[in-house]
């Protein structure tokens, strides 16, 4: 389930046999925590954030460990916001009132960066039916990473007892084996808008079988399980560099699309979460997280290809092809919409990624087509 991260590490060209050094590493998802998980956004108001803090902490945090202080901060966070739609910083968020996952996640990270917690963003994609992707946060301590999902007011437990002497998961750990794992909620309901004293003396509890299912009609915790076994890509990291697929099959004839030509890439993101199968995202380059596509093309052998990138708007920036398997380039057109791929199919299945160099592609539609002759 993971994109795993390839790092060579060469030695200076030198002459003679010696062999250089090759590691392999699966660095995103246990990377350690670096500055940039301490870092705190110049658009967000300090004073006001720290009394933020002093509210969750009336009688300061000294004294409390890492782990307590992120449990009361996602305590917080499921309980003051609102789940309604909402983004721009976590001083705005927070002023407001209300988020959904992307913002809610977000305002549980930089309350963590403020306490000297190292956090960072989880992003979690084509999650079917519920939602096409989810916002997560992780925070770091004691040498590992460890999920808090502040839309849920959810932790998952190495024990069926939270008793502060086993390990709260990484979100890779319910990917590899979420049945080992147990649902704990910090709140009784989140998205209540409020927090008081009553909210703080909640404490820490199993959440139960039908947690949430008034609102999803299936336990929230039995969809996580049902989720986290499928999910593809995932992203550790708001700078974790994930590919996002698309499955074509074109050995009947016709044309393989993804959205329409009307000047916005909504109807990408409902394709991507009612479809049946993998059709990218809507963007290309630097976003958050910042993605490429992979295509997987079924197609006879012989067979040439034309693959057209819709931009929404003017003035995209252009895209580059790789080659990766059975395939071959057969020249790149720039256009004022977008831009055209030939391909070469050589074997039956042609496997191609598409990359933006340099800023974001916004997809209005994607189209694959035989090429005219």
């Amino acid at each position: 389930m993971m994109f795993l991260s390839l790092t060579a590490l060469l030695s200076p060209a030198h002459s003679g046999p010696e062999p250089f050094n090759l590691m392999i590493t699966d660095a995103p998802y246990r990377a350690p925590a670096g500055t940039v998980d301490l870092e705190i956004p110049d658009d967000e108001e300090h004073a006001f954030l720290e009394g933020i803090i002093e509210d969750i902490f009336p009688r300061g945090h000294k004294g409390f460990f890492t782990e307590e202080k992120a449990i009361e901060i996602l305590r917080y966070t499921s309980s003051a916001l609102e789940l309604k739609n909402n983004g721009g910083s976590a001083t705005k968020i927070l002023r407001e009132g209300y988020a959904i996952c992307g913002g809610l996640s977000h305002v549980f990270r930089i309350l963590c960066r403020k306490v000297g917690i190292p956090s960072r963003y989880v992003g979690a994609f084509y999650l079917r039916p519920l939602m096409g992707s989810h916002a997560i946060s992780e925070v770091y301590y004691g040498g590992r990473w460890h999920l808090l999902d502040p839309t849920f007011g959810l932790f998952f437990y190495s024990k069926d007892r939270y008793d502060k002497k086993g390990r709260i998961a990484s979100f890779h750990d319910l990917t590899i084996d979420h049945h080992s794992w147990h649902a704990f909620k910090v709140v009784d309901k989140p998205w209540s808008g409020t927090y008081n004293d009553q909210t703080r003396s909640y404490g820490i509890m199993p959440a139960e079988p039908d947690y949430l299912a008034e609102v999803y009609n299936s336990s929230i915790t039995e969809l996580y399980r049902k989720y986290v076994e499928t999910t593809f890509p995932v992203a550790y990291g708001s700078n974790d560099r994930v590919s996002f697929p698309v499955d074509a099959d074109v050995r009947e004839g016709g044309d393989f699309c993804v959205g329409e030509l009307d000047g916005e890439s909504r109807d990408i993101v409902m394709q991507a979460l009612n479809g049946s199968t993998y059709v990218g995202s809507h963007y290309v380059g630097g976003s958050f997280p910042p993605g490429f596509h992979t295509w997987s093309i079924k197609a006879a052998a012989g067979t040439r290809l034309s693959l057209s990138y819709f931009a929404v708007g003017e003035g995209s920036p252009k895209l580059t092809m790789q080659p990766l398997k059975g395939v071959r380039s057969n020249g790149t057109d720039y256009t004022e919409m977008g831009t055209i791929f030939g391909l070469l199919v050589i074997d039956d299945e042609a496997i191609v990624s598409i990359h933006c160099p340099t800023g974001t592609f916004i997809v209005d539609a994607m189209k694959l087509e035989k090429a005219s002759e």
